[in-house]
């Protein structure tokens, strides 16, 4: 005898295949957002009635990034990523790059949009204090698009072109484009990002738009704007001709981008292509990373939170003491990465400018 069960929900549903790890031994890279203030105020990450940043005394001393460093690297943990908001604002970054630097992390890294790197030598200093290697957020090749997408604030592509420039005469190691590609909007330049890797050893790294928090998107309509990977990759490889699937052994970092190579007159092509699926493909099941925001929470999913509050300890106890001792922030971090959901939600709670991406 059999049962007919009843569909409870006939809508497409997210994999099932996803399970997210729930030790911290499976947690490699530790995202640290130095501020929820940017100078941008990008479609996908700030409404456009603007946002109300966190006061400065409620965001992270360096000595409280440097403290929540020292236990994820005792615990550990192999990558510290620095975001934002955009992390050149800090004016003390070159003091904690060093600081963290000295942790010796197997990389350490910065997500930024790029716009100071190529003033008053900032790149130099960063490398010179310890920077490994910078990411630089990029989502339009032409003026008027890049206004759109950022907000018209003034400034010009010139201004991050200059900044990339500036990273790469630093040494800040190869170079990755985060390029977030957003339907109806920057689509059409998914081609023309492709083809920087013709001649530049740097991976261009396509993310579907994710809805996170209380944007400009959202408001429009939360999945409205994604683009599927997959039509990405097609419309590269009608342009410029297959994908080759590269594995991740020589791309630096831990983060979870499939890598592929062009070829260019069939010589493969000097730079890289990294498609991060995270709306089409949630890679929930290989999640290895924790997010410290700005204001001192810990969270295990940017979609999904949970979401640990490390700031009752930090502010009660000596930095010295949790640095000898980092006990206590450790069993705080076990407890966050074990609340990661099995598979993310289709939209985030927060910001992406509060949670450092």
């Amino acid at each position: 005898m059999s049962l007919a069960l009843p569909i409870l929900d006939d809508q497409p549903q997210r994999p099932t295949f996803a399970r997210g790890p729930r030790s911290l031994d499976a947690v490699k890279l530790l995202r640290i957002s130095l501020t929820d203030r940017c100078n941008l105020r990008c479609l996908y990450c700030m409404p456009d009635e603007g946002m109300t940043f966190a006061p400065s005394d409620d965001v992270l001393s360096a000595d409280h990034v440097v403290a929540v460093a020292a236990a994820a690297r005792s615990a550990g943990v192999t990558h510290f990523k620095l975001t934002g908001g955009e992390p050149t604002l800090r004016t003390d970054l070159e003091d904690i790059v060093r600081r963290l630097a000295a942790l010796k992390p197997v990389e350490l890294s910065m997500t930024t949009n790029g716009l100071k790197l190529g003033r008053g030598g900032l790149a130099q200093r960063l490398a010179h204090a310890g920077l490994d290697r910078v990411t630089v957020s990029l989502d339009a090749l032409d003026e008027p698009t890049f206004a759109q997408v950022t907000g018209g604030r003034g400034f010009k592509l010139a201004d991050v072109w200059r900044g990339l420039d500036a990273a790469q005469a630093a040494g800040l190691g190869r170079l990755k484009l985060n390029v977030v590609v957003i339907g109806g909007v920057n689509n059409d330049q998914v081609a023309q990002f492709a083809a920087l890797t013709h001649t530049r050893p740097w991976t261009v790294r396509f993310i579907e738009y994710m809805p996170l928090g209380e944007s400009h998107l959202t408001h429009r309509g939360a999945d409205a704007f994604t683009v599927d990977n997959a039509d990405i990759r097609a419309a590269i490889t009608a342009e410029h001709g297959p994908l080759e699937p590269l594995t991740r052994d020589d791309e630096p970092g831990v983060g979870p981008a499939e890598i592929y190579r062009l070829r260019v007159n069939g010589a493969p092509a000097p730079g890289r292509l990294g498609f991060i699926s995270a709306m089409s493909q949630p890679f929930c099941e290989t999640c290895n990373r924790l997010r410290l925001t700005a204001t001192g929470q810990l969270r295990a999913c940017l979609f999904d939170g949970g979401e640990v509050d490390l700031m009752p300890t930090l502010r009660t106890t000596d930095p010295r003491d949790l640095a000898s001792n980092p006990s206590a922030l450790q069993a705080l971090m076990a407890t966050c990465v074990s609340q990661k959901p099995e598979v993310h939600s289709g939209r985030g709670n927060r910001a992406m400018s509060q949670l450092g991406g």
